[in-house]
C-alpha cells in the first residue's frame, strides 16, 4: 500500500489543509516535472479546492519505499494557471 507523506512546513506556510491536497490530487490535472535530485519521478497537480482556491501540489515518488511525498504546496503560479486553463477549457 502506498504511503502519502507531507511537507508540513509548506502546508502551514501557505495555509493549505491536507484535505485540500487530497482533493486536488484526486480531481485536478497533473503535469510532469523533471526528476528530483535523487532521480525520482515528480508530478505537479493543479486543481481547485471545494472553496474555489486553485492550488499547485508537487509530489515526489519514492518507488523503492512505496511513498508519495507532497514536497510543495502553494496557490497556483501564473505558469500552472495557464497550463490548467489550456487543459481544462476547450
Amino acid at each position: 500500500m502506498t504511503k502519502l507523506t507531507y511537507n508540513f512546513d509548506s502546508l502551514d506556510r501557505h495555509g493549505i489543509a491536507i484535505l485540500d491536497v487530497d482533493e486536488v490530487m484526486a480531481t485536478g490535472i497533473w503535469e510532469e516535472m523533471p526528476p528530483s535530485e535523487r532521480g525520482n519521478a515528480r508530478l505537479m497537480f493543479i486543481g481547485f479546492t471545494s472553496s474555489g482556491r486553485l492550488l499547485e501540489i508537487g509530489v515526489e515518488y519514492f518507488d523503492e519505499d512505496d511513498i508519495e511525498h507532497v514536497f510543495h504546496t502553494d496557490d497556483a503560479t501564473r505558469h500552472y494557471r495557464i497550463i490548467f486553463k489550456n487543459r481544462t477549457i476547450r
